[in-house]
């Protein structure tokens, strides 16, 4: 899909293999949903924004929490639906959450929820729509995996890879490394900052899970080949630099031991 300029959106490249994303990624750890349902209860109605195939949706519809996904993407909304299906308590809509119109029913709702979307959203609209569609009490949560702290030597040869490629894209951030979002939840960020006066939320909660998950060679080359940064360079250069974080690891066994920190962010609603 392409912007008014030309350009694939970075923001929608993730659907060009939505297959492919739903299978690499990896989901989110069971003690953030334990949390959850602690807070908004496993009956909940959610509104999951960016839902992307739907990974952790699975997560609120499998503790019981049924609601709507919404998604920019049309296949990746197709995978979150074909996820879905044992649910029927669920819907997924194709729209941008700033334009996204509720339909009966979905709003308030308990739990708005965001896992590695959020950053996606307009700082200026996403905040203030999220309290509208909420329920006094209810609950904003959004959360991302980053990449945690690794000195293992695999991973310094794996970084040693990407400094040697950092120059390889013309223009945008630098390559993601291990899998992190290139955003961070910083309590300063303006998505976490709504208009002054406007009635918001509570002081919010910030909590991390770390959690590993060990991936075999061709399981972290194709996680890698769904980020959006790698999905933009050249074919060329994401092949030659895959092939070379390929050679690490085969040299250090063929596994690699990727440490998340999973970032949780949530406030709950005046």
């Amino acid at each position: 899909m392409e912007d008014e300029l030309g350009q694939r959106e970075r923001r929608l490249v993730f659907g060009e293999d939505a297959e492919r994303y739903d299978r690499a990624r990896p989901s989110y750890p069971a003690a953030l949903i334990d949390d959850l349902v602690g807070w908004v209860g496993a009956d909940a109605r959610v509104i999951d924004v960016g839902c992307g195939t739907g990974k952790g949706t699975r997560l609120l519809a499998g503790r019981g929490m049924t609601g709507v996904g919404v998604e920019p993407h049309p296949a990746m909304a197709a995978v979150a639906r074909s996820s879905l299906a044992e649910h029927p308590g669920w819907r997924v809509d194709i729209a941008d959450f700033e334009a996204w119109v509720p339909s009966a029913g979905d709003a308030p709702a308990d739990l708005v929820a965001a896992a590695q979307s959020w950053h996606w959203v307009d700082p200026s609209a996403g905040l203030r729509k999220a309290h509208d569609l909420l329920r006094p009490g209810g609950w904003l949560a959004l959360w991302w995996n980053l990449s945690d702290d690794d000195p293992s030597e695999v991973r310094r040869e794996i970084d040693a890879v990407y400094a040697d490629h950092g120059d390889a894209q013309v223009g945008g951030p630098r390559l993601d490394r291990t899998g992190s979002s290139p955003f961070d939840a910083r309590p300063d960020d303006p998505r976490f900052d709504p208009d002054p006066g406007y009635p918001t939320f509570e002081e919010p909660v910030r909590r991390v899970y770390r959690w590993t998950r060990t991936y075999s060679t061709a399981e972290l080359l194709d996680l890698q080949g769904t980020h959006s940064d790698h999905r933009l360079m050249a074919p060329d250069e994401v092949e030659r630099l895959l092939a070379a974080v390929a050679a690490v690891v085969d040299r250090h066994g063929g596994t690699y031991d990727h440490r998340y920190a999973c970032l949780l962010w949530a406030a709950q609603r005046r």
